[in-house]
């Protein structure tokens, strides 16, 4: 069983909730499906048969936080995952490992499953074991028990580009000697329906974080059944 998580970003609308949902309630799969639509859609998947994720949370529950979304209020509108620490909101929200982990706390303490999202740069592939380190290393010895890595090579995310399955192996065997076997560790970068089956037969790949094409259904729902 694979993990397979639909991170929509800031796109969607009500049209393809309805599409979303009627297409991927009508498959059988033995993977767990989740969709993160943006917060302003959650409430439209009432629906839905599978799992919804929020795409960030706030580290606080309640408060002046005007913008922020609250872990706790995420749980309450039936959220059971929430991604944390996506590259974009490193690269253009200014947010660091500190604020990531404490984002990780927030979210067990709501009883929401992280989904803490790690990569390198394009100019960082040649020290990713470093890059990698430091941004896990507040991880390492907290628990774990509910919480879900995607490693996803910031040089990837959109690009059409990807690591070779071995490159994919041996990244996450790499977090896995870190955090732990048994944590959960996706991938995540340029997935879509032509290369997901290879992707998911590495042994250390536990499932797939799919940006673009989770705004395909027929395409998504291609993947979850692989």
């Amino acid at each position: 069983m694979k993990i397979i998580v639909a991170n929509w970003k800031m796109n969607g609308d009500l049209d393809l909730v309805s599409a979303f949902i009627e297409r991927i309630n009508a498959i059988e799969t033995k993977n767990t499906i989740v969709v993160c639509p943006p917060a302003a859609l959650i409430r439209e998947f009432n629906d839905f048969h599978h799992l919804i994720g929020a795409q960030n949370c706030f580290y606080e529950d309640k408060g002046a936080f005007t913008g922020e979304n609250s872990p706790k209020l995420l749980k309450k509108l039936g959220c059971g995952c929430v991604i944390i620490g996506h590259s974009e909101r490193r690269a253009l929200f200014g947010e660091t490992d500190e604020i990531v982990f404490k984002k990780h706390e927030a979210a067990l303490r709501n009883e929401l499953i992280p989904i803490v999202c790690i990569g390198e740069k394009a100019n960082e592939r040649v020290q990713w074991k470093h890059v990698l380190t430091k941004q896990i290393e507040k991880f390492i010895g907290a628990p774990l028990q509910n919480t879900i890595f995607a490693y996803e090579p910031v040089w990837s995310i959109g690009t059409g580009m990807i690591p070779t399955t071995e490159e994919i192996q041996e990244a996450l065997a790499f977090i896995k000697n870190k955090l732990g076997r048994n944590v959960p560790c996706l991938y995540g970068g340029s997935v879509n329906a032509s290369n997901a089956e290879s992707i998911l037969k590495v042994d250390t790949v536990d499932g797939l974080l799919i940006g673009g094409a989770s705004l395909k259904p027929d395409e998504f729902a291609k993947i979850t059944m692989m």
